[in-house]
């Protein structure tokens, strides 16, 4: 009994000898070049103590431009710019008219936790007419994979910024100006926070603030004093607001 499955089919015998030349130049074709072994230096472009300087510069670099959100933006912890209290840190046009701003020297013996995660930077600057030299603190806030990583400078509200005592013995209704720019917000919002002797600092960065006082009323006045800090995250400001009130009575 024949069967119907069909028989078989074969290659014919003229493409054996395609098949062989095929093999033959594929044997031919140039080998492909071996994967580059990295290196150290393609592992590790920087090192920490890279980033904390270039933060640090970074910082210094925004302040002399008078960009007070930028540098803001760098300090740790996080400033909430949305509060009335931290006016001057936003573009509110006071800080590029301070001339005495902050203008860095040096960067020196900068170090760098084993983990990365802090660091500390003594760094030289020139402001209000004279120079400083600071160690700050840094920690790490990013990291770039291609770059160096992202540090903050680290802050205390005890410190940073512009006293505002005795802005809780002035009338409510006082205005502050500061080089014509109304910054009554700020002043007001410290006024409203206080308790007691108590009364939160008015984050700023460095230089010479001179502050326009208006007392409105017929026995009213308009009056100038001068807050200039001693650092470039302020300070040197306390009690001068305070002496000012209480010698106009308050």
């Amino acid at each position: 009994m024949s069967s119907s499955r069909s028989p078989r089919r074969r290659l014919p015998i003229v493409l054996a000898p395609a098949m062989v030349l095929a093999l033959v130049l594929v044997g031919c074709l140039p080998a492909a070049p071996p994967s580059p072994t990295p290196s150290s230096t393609d592992v590790e472009l920087f090192s920490a103590a890279d980033g904390v300087r270039s933060s640090t510069e970074l910082v210094f670099a925004l302040l002399a431009a008078g960009d007070e959100k930028g540098a803001a933006d760098e300090l740790h912890p996080a400033m909430d710019l949305e509060q009335p209290l931290a006016l001057l840190l936003t573009p509110s046009g006071v800080y590029p008219q301070i001339e005495d701003r902050p203008k860095i020297l040096s960067v020196d013996d900068v170090t760098a936790a084993e983990d990365g995660e802090t660091g500390t930077a003594t760094v030289t600057y020139e402001m209000s007419g004279a120079e400083h030299t600071d160690t700050v603190e840094l920690r790490r806030i990013g990291e770039d994979e291609p770059g160096a990583d992202d540090y903050a400078i680290v802050i205390s509200d005890d410190d940073f910024g512009l006293d505002a005592s005795g802005v809780e013995l002035l009338p409510a209704d006082t205005v502050y100006r500061i080089h014509d720019v109304d910054v009554s917000a700020a002043f007001l919002a410290a006024r409203a926070l206080a308790d007691g002797d108590e009364v939160p600092r008015i984050p700023a960065f460095g230089g010479t603030y001179p502050l326009e006082i208006t007392v409105p009323g017929p026995d009213g006045f308009t009056d100038t004093v001068t807050l200039q800090t001693s650092t470039f995250l302020g300070g040197g400001t306390d009690g001068v607001l305070r002496d000012f009130a209480v010698e106009r009575g308050y």
